[in-house]
């Protein structure tokens, strides 16, 4: 008799053992899967610090993860970009975001050194965090975020977000929107290895289209190459075909917080095409609206 409960008792827990170890239990991978769906969801809807725990959640059932990192230095990104460099406290979280951006990116590099999307990341950070600190910065900063970018472009990426982001598209526009930036100035290659070259914006910008041809901010910078390669070479089919890019860009969806703004600038830059050649939407941004107002004023 005694041996039958006994055995009766070892089949019960058994059985509930069992059950706890079935169908219903979570392993590491699943609730990695679920953490990733919660951190670009969140990410999505902007709720950016809500995505970074999330992230953080998921990389403690996959430590080695490179996707979620990615994420995470875009939620870092976001956070910073709303931050007003004018203002010394805000500067300061500026940067501080760009830095965790940037660790964040290096330890995704250690982990799949064959994928672009943590590269493209590192040489972003490093981007904003130079034209936060200002010109002397950006230039001793300029070749490494050249190198990681042109890194990022040969490598493949996986992630798009839900707004339709794809890396591999930003990396390309970013790298564009570089050589059209970057002074072509001897001094400046030979002291700090960096130069401008328009071909080379054209050409970047080109393959971001390719890769995404309804990206408002793509579409724009694309147009602002052709014409700003076309006023250096008085080429007027680069600049006729810049203006009908330009032109596109408020026909587009719009996807991203950014779209509004580019909207209005290929607007801007369409009634004077000589802002192109210096336009950005930073700093320099504000040096052609106010060009602009005043040529209107004339």
């Amino acid at each position: 008799m005694k041996s039958l409960i006994l055995g009766s008792s070892i089949f019960l827990v058994a059985v509930i053992l069992q059950a706890q170890s079935g169908p219903n239990t979570i392993n590491a991978d699943e609730q990695y899967n679920l953490y990733f769906k919660k951190a670009d969801d969140q990410m999505g809807k902007f709720q950016f610090e809500e995505s970074i725990k999330s992230c953080e959640e998921g990389l403690k059932y996959k430590p080695n993860d490179f996707l979620l990192r990615a994420i995470e230095c875009l939620n870092y990104y976001e956070i910073a970009e709303k931050l007003d460099v004018k203002k010394s406290d805000e500067k300061q979280w500026k940067l501080d975001m760009y830095a965790k951006m940037v660790a964040t990116a290096e330890a995704g590099m250690k982990c799949a050194p064959d994928k672009g999307e943590c590269y493209f990341m590192r040489g972003l950070a490093n981007a904003r965090m130079s034209t936060t600190k200002g010109i002397l910065s950006s230039l001793f900063s300029a070749k490494q975020i050249e190198e990681d970018w042109l890194v990022a472009v040969t490598k493949k990426s996986d992630y798009v977000t839900q707004h339709g982001e794809n890396l591999q598209a930003s990396a390309n526009i970013a790298l564009g929107v570089y050589y059209r930036l970057c002074p072509s100035f001897f001094l400046l290659k030979w002291t700090f290895g960096i130069s401008g070259d328009l071909e080379k914006a054209v050409t970047y910008c080109k393959r971001a289209y390719e890769l995404d041809p309804t990206r408002i901010e793509i579409v724009k910078e694309y147009g602002i190459a052709l014409i700003t390669r076309g006023l250096d070479n008085d080429n007027t089919n680069d600049i006729t075909a810049g203006k009908e890019l330009l032109e596109k860009v408020s026909t587009l969806p719009i996807r991203l917080n950014t779209d509004k703004v580019d909207i209005e600038h290929s607007k801007m830059l369409l009634a004077d095409i000589t802002l192109c050649p210096g336009y950005s939407r930073d700093e320099q941004q504000e040096i052609s609206e106010e060009a602009f107002k005043k040529s209107q004023q004339k």
